[in-house]
């Protein structure tokens, strides 16, 4: 079975003790995929910002899912949490890079909407999965270098870019038309066959072509096009073992930010780790993500008062 093909199957995220408040489904901007939800811990904010953004190709996914319940630990750690839905790719006459927009316009509701839920706007860290690692990346990369990507008019008529402190990206695919060389080089039989064509969901991304013949597209959607000094600090976490997107993905990311950006970048290999939360969901990453967070962000992000 193709990716594109596969069944989108909703499982709910398990809301924490830690989720005081939940503001659910609320729309920022005009089209029905353009919903968020806002969980807030306990206490008095205002709270920094974990935007989580989830992944599926760009061809399926939604907001609360079980891909969020990594991101609902920090609650625990006095952020707010948000999770965003996005135009998907030939929804809507929807196609990548306007999810970068989408994100936007998501960034100025809240940063417009500071008060009625209790979010500090000038502490923002973009935390992304797969295909949403590389739309967090993306998104950072482009707005620190104050560059547009995507269509613009469901943006308010605020034309700052929004600020990201930071940047924590998983297994995400970057300069993808490079799947079939480094699944060689790692010796991975990919898990998709279509993987490299133009029905694999990076050839649908590219407009339905196979990344090997559009450079220029490809180069649109790698985040390195768009380094500059002023991108935020980046965390890259990968699985040496993805048959979905292979590791060096990020490892070649990792070496781009260094030689453009500077040494502001933390990663994490995991052996063993294949595609999806499940080897990335525990204690330790999660300590590694606060810390880094905290480290390069200067957040004082205390646990609530029980």
């Amino acid at each position: 079975m193709l990716f594109k093909d596969k069944l989108d199957t909703f499982l709910p995220a398990t809301i924490p003790m830690f989720a005081d408040k939940l503001f659910l489904d609320i729309t920022y901007a005009s089209h029905p995929r353009q919903r968020l939800d806002i969980y807030l811990p306990a206490g008095k904010g205002p709270f920094p910002v974990i935007l989580d953004i989830y992944g599926g190709g760009l061809l399926r996914g939604k907001k609360s899912s079980f891909k969020l319940n990594p991101s609902l630990r920090f609650l625990e750690n006095n952020f707010a949490v948000i999770s965003v839905d996005y135009c998907l790719n030939a929804q809507f006459n929807s196609q990548f890079p306007n999810q970068i927009s989408d994100l936007r316009a998501a960034l100025d509701y809240l940063s417009a909407n500071t008060d009625k839920y209790q979010l500090d706007m000038d502490q923002v860290t973009l935390i992304g999965e797969s295909s949403g690692a590389q739309l967090a990346v993306l998104a950072a990369a482009t707005f620190s270098a104050q560059q547009t990507l995507g269509a613009t008019a469901n943006l308010s008529s605020n034309a700052n870019f929004p600020k990201i402190n930071s940047v924590i990206a998983l297994y995400g695919p970057y300069q993808v038309d490079k799947f079939k060389t480094q699944f060689q080089t790692l010796a991975i039989k990919p898990k998709f066959d279509e993987t490299g064509t133009a029905q694999s969901f990076e050839g649908i991304m590219l407009h339905d072509q196979a990344p090997e013949s559009v450079p220029d597209l490809v180069a649109e959607a790698n985040p390195a096009t768009y380094f500059t000094k002023n991108m935020p600090p980046l965390m890259l976490i990968a699985g040496k073992k993805d048959p979905v997107v292979p590791y060096l993905q990020s490892v070649q990311l990792a070496n781009a930010y260094r030689m453009i950006v500077g040494p502001n970048i933390k990663t994490q290999w995991v052996l063993d780790g294949v595609h999806g939360p499940k080897d990335y969901n525990n204690d330790a990453i999660h300590d590694q993500k606060l810390a880094f967070i905290k480290h390069d962000q200067k957040i004082a992000a205390s646990s609530p008062a029980t």
